[in-house]
């Protein structure tokens, strides 16, 4: 049921690693340090594009995930970076609406 699916997240999967290696490359993911949060990354633009990889490889997994008997190591490891990717994504997303908005209200003034 999910088989289709899984190829499309696999596809999209790539299209996140790619994502990662641009955004090293042309420095996208390179928070202003003025930012009350992202800021203190400001130095380490990898940090954003290694949870951007990681979920990309998550994603290139997830079809041999849905093998009838898939493998046990496979499955934990599925697991285990779609758990901490999930997590940081979560904190890091919901306090960007506090970094984005700390940002923008200094420079208003």
């Amino acid at each position: 049921m999910l088989r289709p699916l899984s190829y499309f997240a696999a596809a999209m999967g790539l299209a996140l690693i790619s994502i990662s290696f641009a955004g090293v490359g042309f420095q996208l993911f390179a928070a202003p340090p003025e930012e009350p949060f992202s800021g203190w990354f400001a130095d380490y633009p990898m940090f954003e594009a290694l949870l951007i990889a990681i979920t990309g490889v998550g994603a290139c997994i997830f079809p041999f995930f849905l093998k009838e008997n898939p493998n046990s190591k496979l499955v934990n490891t599925l697991k285990y970076l779609w758990i901490i990717v999930g997590v940081v994504f979560v904190g890091f997303g919901g306090l960007n609406y506090f970094t984005h908005i700390g940002l923008i209200v200094p420079t208003i003034k």
